[in-house]
C-alpha cells in the first residue's frame, strides 16, 4: 500500500481473501508491527516516535484470537483500567450482548475463567474483548473479524453499538469476511496480496465489485 489515509471518526472495512493482508495491516496501525518501509503516522506522528503506553491508552486492538487469562470475568474486564463501578461494567455488558452470559451464570461478575478463557465459546471470548474495549473507550479501534464466531442478531448488534459510539468520538478499523456488518460501515478497502484494490465509499466499492463478479461469470 503506497499511501492511506483514514480521517477521524470514520468506519472503515477491510475486505479480502486468506493472506490478503488484512490482519498484517491492522499489526501495522496497532504499532505492533513497525514498517519495512515507509511510516505509520497517527495524528500526523510517526508511531515510532510516540511512547507505547501513549498507544495502549488511545489505541484498541482485539485479535481473532481473544486471550482471556484465569481470573474473574470482572478481573478479565478491567486489569489495567481506571477503577470503576458495577453499573459501568454492566452498562457496557449491555451494549455487547455480554449481559446474557453475565445473567446465565450465578457468579455473574465473578465467574471464574480458566486459562485463554477454556469453556466458553469463541462468540463469548470475543464478547469479553469487545467489552473490554468498550470499557476502555480508546479513540482508534482496530479489529479483526470481531464477530466470527457470533449469529447474526448479536453480530447486528454488536456492530451497531460500535458504530454508534465511533460516530461520537472515535475511528474504527474493522477486518470483515461477513458482508452484513458493511452496512454499518462508511469505507470499504478491498485487499488482495498486501495490495489496495480498492477504496471508496461503501456503496461505490461494492457496486464496483459486484460488476466485476458479474463479468467474471459471464
Amino acid at each position: 500500500i503506497a499511501s492511506l489515509k483514514i480521517p477521524a471518526g470514520q468506519a472503515v472495512a477491510l475486505v479480502g481473501g486468506i493472506g490478503s493482508g488484512k490482519s498484517t495491516l491492522l499489526r501495522l496501525l496497532s504499532g505492533l508491527y513497525p514498517p519495512n518501509e515507509g511510516r505509520v503516522l497517527f495524528d500526523g506522528v510517526d508511531m515510532a516516535q510516540i511512547a507505547p503506553a501513549f498507544l495502549r491508552e488511545h489505541i484498541g486492538y482485539l485479535s481473532q484470537d481473544v486471550r482471556l487469562f484465569a481470573g474473574t470475568l470482572r478481573q478479565n474486564l478491567t486489569l489495567g483500567l481506571p477503577a470503576m463501578d458495577d453499573s459501568q461494567i454492566l452498562a457496557a455488558c449491555a451494549d455487547t450482548g455480554l449481559d446474557k452470559v453475565i445473567q446465565s451464570h450465578p457468579r455473574g461478575l465473578e465467574l471464574e475463567l480458566q486459562e485463554g478463557g477454556k469453556g466458553m465459546s469463541g462468540g463469548q471470548r470475543q464478547l469479553v474483548g469487545l467489552t473490554r474495549m468498550h470499557l476502555a473507550n480508546p479513540s482508534l479501534l482496530l479489529l479483526d473479524e470481531p464477530t466470527a464466531a457470533m449469529d447474526a442478531q448479536l453480530e447486528n448488534q454488536v456492530i451497531q453499538q460500535l458504530t454508534q459510539r465511533i460516530r461520537r468520538n472515535g475511528t474504527m478499523i474493522m477486518a470483515t469476511h461477513k458482508l452484513g456488518v458493511l452496512q454499518y460501515v462508511d469505507r470499504v478497502l478491498v485487499l488482495d496480496k498486501g495490495k489496495l484494490l480498492l477504496d471508496g465509499p461503501r456503496d461505490a466499492v461494492l457496486e464496483q465489485l459486484r460488476v466485476k463478479g458479474a463479468q467474471a461469470k459471464s
